[in-house]
């Protein structure tokens, strides 16, 4: 069984790619991302998984090991080339007076 320091690792490599251009595409330091490779960190935040997974253009489920092939990851965000559909002009709310503060009355 690999860990996921290896599979990122093996990924890495497969494309081609150094670990200080991965690290800086993740925001973190090459040391981190070395230490993930070298399973001192074997247990990565969610994020920095999903962050890999999208700058290797696997999914998570294989770094996770939890599939065996490193397909592309399926994401339910919008791409950012998609077109969008039309929205609707946003209404701007009405602006509200202030209330007297204290129950001081101005005298006319």
């Amino acid at each position: 069984m690999t860990t996921i320091g290896e599979r990122v690792k093996t990924a890495r490599e497969q494309r081609g790619i150094r670990q200080a251009e991965l690290a800086r595409r993740l925001g973190c330091s090459v040391n981190a991302l070395s230490m993930l490779e070298k399973n001192a960190i074997t247990d990565p935040r969610a994020s920095r998984i999903i962050g890999i997974a999208e700058a290797l253009g696997v999914s998570a489920d294989f770094l996770l090991g939890l599939q065996d092939t490193a397909a592309a990851p399926s994401s339910t965000r919008p791409r950012e080339n998609a077109p969008h559909e039309e929205q609707p002009p946003a209404q701007r709310q009405r602006t509200r007076t202030a209330a007297p503060v204290g129950g001081e009355r101005t005298r006319a």
